[in-house]
């Protein structure tokens, strides 16, 4: 029979995973976008969801678990040419970096030249999206909460217009807040309740 500690010493520390606690994971809830927010599906994952959506979850490297399609289109002239007979270009825009092209070349003859468009998946979610967009940025301004406005009509009510004697003062300016943010804060309550 081992001891205590011994017995303590056994135990793991990581949780076991069970059914009941893979039950409990989150899931994805979309809060930031109405329009992305309509179309999703939650049956499926967040990688099919972008996918149907015409989106793309990864700018920098390649989302993975899909095999890209390498076909290639057959030269008119040759057609027992194979892969190793084959040079391509890509041809991309100087300004985006999208691929506008691809030309395939055989080695043979230099003058035997295919062009592949490539075109951008465009399905109606990526219109709105686009859309959207293109209005311009909207922000939502941040509106002062009661206790904010009452904060800082205490200080308008003992410091005036003095907004380093706001930033020094330690009973009333229990955030600690620079004279910059104070100056801004009052400025927006000013304008906003009239004073």
């Amino acid at each position: 029979m081992t001891s205590v500690r011994s017995r303590r010493k056994q135990k793991s520390s990581l949780p076991r995973q069970t059914r009941r606690l893979n039950d409990k994971k989150k899931k994805v809830r979309i809060l930031s976008n109405a329009i992305i927010a309509a179309q999703w599906d939650e049956k499926l994952t967040l990688s099919q969801n972008y996918k149907k959506l015409g989106l793309t979850a990864r700018l920098s490297r390649p989302s993975g678990g899909v095999q890209k399609d390498l076909t290639r289109p057959a030269l008119a002239s040759s057609a027992e040419t194979t892969a190793a007979q084959l040079e391509a270009r890509i041809i991309r825009d100087i300004e985006t970096g999208e691929v506008q092209r691809v030309e395939y070349i055989s080695k043979e003859s230099a003058l035997d030249v295919q062009v592949a468009p490539t075109t951008r998946a465009s399905t109606n979610v990526v219109k709105q999206l686009e859309e959207y967009a293109s209005r311009g940025e909207r922000t939502k301004e941040r509106t002062q909460s009661e206790r904010e406005k009452d904060w800082i009509k205490e200080l308008v009510r003992v410091h005036g217009d003095d907004y380093q004697a706001m930033a020094h003062d330690q009973k009333r300016n229990v955030w600690q807040q620079s004279a910059g943010d104070l100056r801004k804060r009052v400025s927006k309550y000013k304008a906003h309740n009239d004073c």
